[in-house]
């Protein structure tokens, strides 16, 4: 029996070590790793996601990012000497020249299709005015998303001291140009035709270097909607994809310094199946979260808007449940964010599973705040509405500073006598009750007196 009992428990144990390993996150070669959903901008997993590592030719969806919000993707630029200067030759280029006319949209073909270097200096000369000045608009963007480990010195990608970039920055960049319907025309051609100018004949081909969107290739993942590679000697691998799971969960991967040639598409598919099949869509309603909402607005001085809250959607680890998220609320001009966390006492099981530490924001949901938070012990009505700002207050409100001072003094001060008048009401009263107290202990003590003088006679 004890021997039987030893088995069954080991067979259990043996069953649980096997579902913890089908859990867990793949092995990757790739040194940095970041999951996102391209729709919420939630973080779902990071493997040392915040080293800062030279990232090759995904510089240009930044670039890409900057010219589908400030160039004119149906306006035309002229190749300069400046642009094309400072292109290695030896590197990925289509070869345009100076003085060649060409359009944006072809330039962006060029640039996200073939990777070619020219193009994106080209573009970034055309949107900046110079190439300097539009590394310039790089850095402020990148800082503006709050990329915080991310710095470039180009537009392309060719390794250069101060280029940097880490796999969680790279994903919020992505995650930008993901928002342009544009970016993945883009980048998920297989191939362009290039149109004749002043240069070139038509029938100049490019194809594209993602081998994802290639179902000829044995790593073809059609659930691959957008992406780009990129490779320098320093950088080795690097590559940054947008794809559709089959839950229709919409997510970025981005991967840094990948040693192996085809890695960045077998482990981006091999990350892919990971988030689709243990982070599932988790639905908090806004029912369940609204007193949370309330506490965490009342904590920050505020009161806001119940009425707005709507369902909310996150993608959880199989071990994490919506009794561990936790809620705060930070103030801004135009109203507030509550900000859906891990709760403390969940984060290090959080932490194991996706690598991230649970303080961070998984979802930001936009508040309107209806006023400031009343002092405690303050009126309030019978069935815990929230009053309206009418009647003397609304007036008090209306009344020039000074008066308000005025009118809070003198409220004070009658405050003030009408409690000393209670006092001395009720030391009078007090008065009262010790003197008819005394009396008539003294009229027991005199009654007393009376009578034994009567037993004597």
């Amino acid at each position: 029996m004890g021997k039987k009992m030893i088995a069954c428990l080991m067979a259990v144990l043996l069953l649980c070590g096997s579902i913890s390993a089908l859990a867990a996150a793949p092995e990757v070669t790739s040194q940095s790793v970041c999951i996102m959903d391209a729709d919420t901008g939630e973080i779902l997993y990071e493997k040392d996601a915040k080293t800062e590592l030279p990232m090759a030719s995904i510089t240009k969806v930044m670039t890409a990012l900057l010219v589908l919000e400030h160039g004119d993707l149906e306006g035309t630029t002229t190749a300069t000497e400046e642009a094309l200067a400072t292109v290695d030759l030896e590197s990925t280029r289509v070869g345009f020249v100076p003085g060649e006319q060409l359009t944006i949209d072809e330039l962006m073909y060029c640039m996200m299709v073939d990777s070619a270097n020219d193009a994106a200096n080209i573009l970034a000369a055309a949107v900046g005015g110079s190439v300097d000045a539009f590394v310039e608009m790089m850095n402020a963007k990148a800082a503006e998303l709050g990329c915080t480990h991310t710095h470039f010195a180009n537009p392309n990608g060719l390794d250069a001291d101060g280029h940097y970039t880490c796999a969680h920055d790279m994903a919020l960049i992505a995650y930008a140009a993901n928002q342009h319907p544009e970016f993945a025309k883009y980048s998920s051609e297989v191939a362009y035709t290039l149109p004749s100018d002043n240069v070139i004949n038509p029938g100049w081909q490019i194809y594209t270097k993602v081998d994802l969107f290639d179902s000829a290739k044995e790593v073809y993942d059609p659930r691959v909607y957008a992406a780009k590679t990129g490779w320098t000697t320093n950088a080795h691998n690097t590559f940054v994809a947008c794809a559709k799971t089959d839950n229709g969960t919409n997510l970025i991967v981005t991967l840094l310094n990948c040693p192996v040639k085809n890695g960045i598409f077998t482990e981006t598919t091999a990350l892919l199946n990971y988030a689709d099949e243990e982070y599932p869509i988790v639905t908090v309603a806004a029912a369940d979260y609204e007193q949370a909402a309330k506490q965490a607005a009342k904590q920050a001085g505020i009161k806001i808007d119940t009425d707005e809250l709507e369902d909310i959607t996150l993608h959880l680890p199989k071990s994490i449940n919506t009794e561990d998220l936790s809620y705060s609320c930070q103030t801004q001009e135009d109203g507030a964010l509550l900000q859906v966390t891990i709760a403390p006492d969940s984060r290090k099981a959080y932490q194991a599973e996706t690598g991230l530490d649970g303080t961070q924001s998984l979802l930001s949901i936009p508040l309107t705040v209806k006023g400031a938070v009343e002092p405690e012990g303050a009126d309030s009505t019978a069935d815990g509405e929230e009053q309206s700002d009418t009647g003397l207050l609304h007036i008090l409100h209306g009344m020039p500073q000074m008066a308000q001072d005025v009118i809070r003094v003198v409220a004070i001060v009658i405050c003030a006598v009408v409690l000393m008048l209670v006092m001395l009401f009720l030391l009078g009263l007090y008065r009262q009750i010790r003197n008819r107290r005394r009396m008539a202990r003294e009229h027991r003590r005199q009654r007393r007196m009376n009578n034994n003088q009567s037993r004597r006679r």
